[in-house]
């Protein structure tokens, strides 16, 4: 009887695990994921570990929870599913197949602290969750995002000054693309007021200079570009769309002595850091 027992014990670990690996096998550890319900907060620090340097300064690393948690939230509360969140996972940061991978292997301390310390807390613009976008290194100072984005909407996203970004050894990249893969003709029209590229031609058709640099994997849209010889010479500033938290100006803070409540503050000075509890779901 206790070998039976001890039998029965022993395979436990199988049978709990058992429709998970069922799942990865049909449909892969997307899926698996999403089959099984799981602490929000548990989720946030797996998305964390995605975003940003373990090495970085902890209330730089809590700030970036803030705004993991918050963007996570926000995409429940606007209908988004589990699922839905982990097919997205790029948009926090995550390449096609590291969300499974994070999820299942041990995280590093950091990232669990970071949320713990930091736990329910999102930051708010007149009482509702908003997008709160991150960047790795602006150019200098953070965009405007009702500039950037032509719209009223994202007003709530000022530019602010991350001057200690220009500091960063990533600050300025060069990037150089044959003459063969570009337009014939490439002419930048409009820069928004932190030098990042609006729009331009390309063979006479507008493109997007975000759309533009991500196409090309250029390091940012604060872009300039010089034709030499066969090849097109791309020099960016920063790293990143440019919007919102900027981390490495964050990180900068955080060696300062400053902590991720004055960080946000900073980098979000019209928004508010509530508790995740007080925010009414009916009201995003």
């Amino acid at each position: 009887m206790k070998e039976k027992i001890r039998n029965i014990l022993c395979s436990l670990p199988v049978l709990l695990v058992l429709p998970y690996l069922m799942v990865i096998i049909v449909n892969g550890a997307e899926q698996a994921l999403t089959v099984h319900t799981f602490d929000p907060e548990e989720w946030i620090a797996c998305m964390l570990e995605g975003q940003i340097p373990a090495g970085y300064e902890m209330e730089a690393v809590k700030a970036q929870a803030v705004v993991t948690r918050t963007n996570f939230y926000d995409e429940m509360y606007e209908g988004s599913s589990l699922r839905d969140i982990v097919i997205k996972r790029r948009e926090y940061g995550m390449s096609a197949g590291k969300f499974p991978e994070l999820f299942f292997r041990k995280k590093e301390e950091c990232y669990e602290e970071a949320v713990h310390e930091t736990e329910n807390m999102v930051l708010t613009w007149n009482e509702e969750l908003k997008l709160v976008p991150y960047h790795q290194i602006s150019s200098g100072s953070t965009r405007d995002g009702q500039e950037a984005f032509h719209s009223q909407e994202y007003s709530y996203l000022k530019s602010v000054d991350s001057s200690e970004d220009k500091k960063a050894e990533e600050y300025l990249s060069s990037f150089y693309i044959p003459a063969s893969q570009m337009p014939k003709v490439l002419e930048i029209r409009e820069r928004d007021s932190k030098g990042y590229v609006s729009w331009m031609l390309a063979d006479g058709k507008p493109v997007e200079g975000e759309a533009f640099r991500t196409g090309l994997g250029l390091a940012s849209a604060d872009f300039k570009v010089q034709k030499i010889g066969s090849r097109y010479r791309f020099l960016c500033k920063g790293k990143g769309h440019g919007l919102g938290y900027s981390q490495y100006g964050g990180n900068c803070l955080a060696k300062a002595g400053y902590g991720w409540e004055h960080i946000l503050q900073t980098y979000f000075p019209e928004m508010e850091i509530k508790n995740i509890v007080q925010i009414p779901k009916a009201g995003v």
